[in-house]
């Protein structure tokens, strides 16, 4: 059975790459006529844009399949539009901030994640033959990205993004305009201060749990298991810290090409397939683990991703409920922003109150320390004053008793 299983993925590999071979082969062939078109930026900037939009709705099918790994470097790029965002930002944008990363500007905590993306990874272990230019590789998308958008800078879990996209042989100026379209597109706001895109993607989520699975959604919360624990580290590396890094680049596959409702169609796919598990779960740690056991030994991309295209076709527009969710996630940030002022503003109060205390404390033990000083000079000059009465007294007396010896002598024994 295995050998039969192996021998048909082998041929389903060797026909989506017959596929793949002609697919390219077309896209090519466009991108070479659209080039020999091109007669202005203008004109460049509105041709990819097309070409994206073309390929987007060609590959919808295929990619469900998955892309074969030789095939990523030129459809994700592709698919992610990375084209149009060079001809419309600049074409000296890139080469001019690895410039600039090769200068002093060096970002502290960015290099104190680098040997923490995916560590063991032969590209990405500085102990390995060519860990060190997987490294630097990384270094260097992920500095450029934070000095060309100062406002987002470095974001932790950005790092595993690049991390996938070095592993998968993206040339460095492509990872960087695919990351620049993850944080402005796939998943606006996630990465700026006060993250409210991550709050948002938590409160559409929620809808959708309770539009397709209403049972599951009551029962984890009477576990009192709130989503927005798993799937907020599902969205913000767009599942690749948890899952096999060749179901990651599947799923990636998918969002690249259908946009942000892909992520959240294979976060209710996971749910689906978890429900079994999850609804025999007596506590929030068996469903906790439920869905942990899955991430970790999620091998069947085909059947995680046929779930999520064909039982959550209908996840609608995301951009829109976006939109909607938007003004609650605000008001939450800005009472949480009270609470935290108002926190805050006591604990001032507290902490000067502490410091009165203290001074007072201080002033008491120095008033008494200067009582005792004053007592202890009032005692010195007494027993001073009373030592010169005695020495007075007794230098009276040493004066009468020579007066009255000499008039002794001189009457008495001088004759």
């Amino acid at each position: 059975a295995y050998k039969e299983t192996s021998l048909l993925q082998s041929e389903r590999r060797a026909t989506l790459r017959e596929q793949w071979k002609v697919l390219t082969r077309e896209l090519r062939e466009e991108d070479r006529k659209s080039e020999l078109a091109t007669t202005s930026t203008q004109e460049a900037v509105k041709i990819a844009g097309h070409r994206t939009r073309s390929a987007r709705k060609v590959l919808r099918g295929p990619v469900v399949h998955g892309v074969p790994p030789e095939y990523r470097p030129y459809a994700w790029p592709l698919l992610c539009g990375v084209d149009k965002a060079r001809h419309a930002r600049g074409e000296h944008v890139f080469p001019a901030l690895l410039q600039r990363c090769e200068g002093r500007e060096r970002n502290k905590e960015l290099e104190l994640d680098l040997d923490r993306t995916f560590p063991g990874h032969p590209l990405l272990d500085r102990e390995s033959a060519h860990g060190g230019l997987g490294i630097a590789s990384l270094h260097r998308i992920l500095n450029s990205y934070a000095l060309y958008n100062p406002e987002v800078g470095y974001c932790q879990s950005m790092n595993f993004i690049a991390g996938i996209l070095v592993i998968m042989d993206i040339r460095e100026e492509d990872a960087f305009w695919i990351i620049s379209h993850v944080s402005d597109s796939l998943l606006p706001n996630h990465f700026a201060p006060p993250m409210l895109g991550a709050q948002v993607d938590n409160k559409v989520f929620k809808v959708l749990l309770h539009k397709h699975l209403p049972e599951l959604k009551s029962h984890l919360e009477t576990l009192g298991l709130d989503t927005a624990m798993i799937v907020s580290q599902w969205f913000l590396c767009i599942f690749c810290n948890k899952m096999p890094c060749e179901t990651v680049c599947r799923i990636w596959d998918l969002v690249f090409c259908k946009g942000p409702q892909a992520i959240f169609q294979v976060a209710l796919a996971i749910f689906k397939l978890c429900e079994a598990n999850l609804l025999k779960a007596d506590d929030m740690g068996g469903a906790m683990e439920a869905i942990r056991d899955f991430e970790c030994c999620c091998f069947n991309a085909d059947e995680l991703l046929e779930c999520a295209v064909v039982d959550f076709a209908s996840v609608g527009d995301v951009s829109k409920m976006r939109e909607e969710v938007m003004p609650e996630a605000q008001a939450d940030y800005a009472q949480y922003k009270r609470r935290t002022q108002n926190y805050q503003m006591q604990e001032n109060v507290r902490k000067g109150k502490q410091a009165l205390k203290s001074v007072g404390a201080t002033l008491s033990g120095l008033g008494a320390t200067i009582g005792q000083n004053v007592s202890q000079a009032k005692a010195k000059a007494d027993k001073e004053d009373w030592l010169g009465q005695i020495s007075k007294k007794a230098t009276s007396a040493s004066g009468a008793a020579s007066s009255s010896f000499s008039s002794f002598f001189n009457t008495v024994i001088a004759p």
